[in-house]
C-alpha cells in the first residue's frame, strides 16, 4: 500500500494529466516526496523506498520534460521532514532547531512558494539542503557519523504506528 500511495501514484497522476501539459506546454508537476526520498532511515524501510521512487521519478520527468523542450511545464520536488498530521505519532527529533517537526500549514505554504516562484526542489526545514550536499560529498561513513550525532536512526524509537502501538528500531 505505501508503494502505491507515495510512488505509483506518481505514476498514474502523470499518465492522466502529463500528456495535456505537454501538448499545452503548460502545467505544474508537484511531487511531495520526502527526505526520506534522499536519504535512508532505519525503521522507515517501505516508507524511504516508496519516496526514492517518487523522487527518481521526478527527476526522470523533469528531464523528459527539458529533453522534448516542454519549457512550459514546470515542476517542483518537495522533500519535507516529518509533518505533525499524526502519521508519525510518537516521532521525535533530537534537533529541534535545525530539523523540526513541521506543521502542516507552514509545508503547505512552502508548497505554494515553490510552484509560484517554479522551485525546482524544496527541501523543508532549509537545514536538509545542507544534509543532502554533505551526503552526495561525503563518504558513506562521514554521513554514519552525522547520522549518529543528530540521532535520526533514532527518531522512530517510540513511532506508534498504524495501530497505536510503538514499532520503532530500539537498539
Amino acid at each position: 500500500k505505501t508503494m502505491a500511495v507515495n510512488c505509483m501514484s506518481c505514476l498514474y497522476t502523470t499518465k492522466a494529466f502529463g500528456k495535456g501539459m505537454i501538448e499545452r506546454n503548460h502545467g505544474h508537476l508537484v511531487t511531495v516526496a520526502s527526505i526520506a526520498g534522499k536519504l535512508g532511515v532505519a525503521g522507515l524501510v517501505d516508507y524511504c523506498a516508496s519516496k526514492h521512487g517518487a523522487a527518481g521519478f521526478h527527476a526522470s520527468f523533469a528531464e523528459e520534460l527539458r529533453i522534448i523542450k516542454a519549457d512550459g511545464v514546470k515542476t517542483s520536488l518537495i522533500c519535507p521532514y516529518y509533518i505533525n498530521t499524526g502519521m508519525f505519532d510518537g516521532v521525535v527529533t533530537n534537533a529541534p532547531n535545525l530539523l523540526p517537526i513541521l506543521d502542516p500549514k507552514y509545508v503547505i505554504d512552502c508548497i505554494m512558494e515553490a510552484v509560484l516562484t517554479n522551485r525546482e526542489e524544496y527541501f523543508i526545514p532549509r537545514f536538509l539542503y545542507i544534509t543532502v550536499a554533505f551526503f552526495g560529498l561525503f563518504p558513506t561513513r562521514a554521513c554514519q557519523i552525522m547520522f549518529s550525532y543528530f540521532k535520526i536512526n533514532e527518531t522512530m524509537n517510540d513511532f506508534k504506528g498504524r495501530d497505536g502501538k510503538a514499532i520503532g528500531a530500539k537498539h
